[in-house]
């Protein structure tokens, strides 16, 4: 009897840490789902998006003096504004509160193009004694760089062609990975 109570509980406290373990696999997954969400929120804004088409217009790695000649006192403040969106979401993502595959996957080509619009002006910034001025933003942009050239990148409607329901998802960026 004594043995039969010992198996039960033994097995009561298994049941227990796989309950556990699942339920923190499920809290993951809803940390990265609402990550997404506030990505969405803060980046989706109509003033964000004029911002980065007016970025994606300009010549690459503009110095400051040829960044300010080019635009306006509000335009740039606006592109200041979106670098240092860019900025808040470095730390973000190198905590893990928000994956770097998520994020990738809304503004990969965006945190890059910006910040080799950008380059420039935060050299000469930097220059001038604000060393560590949009260092966040930089990192993000050569993470997302390293993870693959991105002109060979395949854009999502190919990507995902043959998708059919979520479990997909996963399968078919493996697939492209390898």
């Amino acid at each position: 009897m004594e043995m039969t109570l010992q198996i039960v509980q033994t097995l009561a406290v298994v049941v227990g840490v796989i309950f556990g373990l699942a339920q923190l696999h499920q809290i993951q997954v809803q940390r990265e789902a609402q990550g997404g969400a506030e990505l969405l929120r803060s980046m989706q804004l109509p003033q964000t998006a004029a911002t980065a088409l007016l970025l994606y217009e300009l010549p690459d790695n503009l110095s400051r003096d040829e960044l300010k000649a080019r635009l306006s006192a509000a335009d740039l403040s606006a592109v200041i504004g979106l670098a240092a969106l860019f900025e808040s979401m470095g730390p973000l993502i190198a905590r893990g509160h928000v994956p770097l595959d998520l994020y990738a996957d809304y503004y990969r080509g965006s945190t890059i193009i910006c910040w080799r619009k950008l380059r420039g002006y935060v050299e000469d910034q930097r220059a001038d004694g604000y060393s560590n001025l949009f260092e966040w933003f930089q990192w993000l942009a050569e993470r997302l760089e390293e993870r693959r050239p991105f002109a060979n990148d395949l854009p999502a409607h190919e990507m995902f062609k043959s998708w059919q329901t979520p479990a997909d998802f996963e399968k078919l960026r493996r697939a492209r990975r390898a």
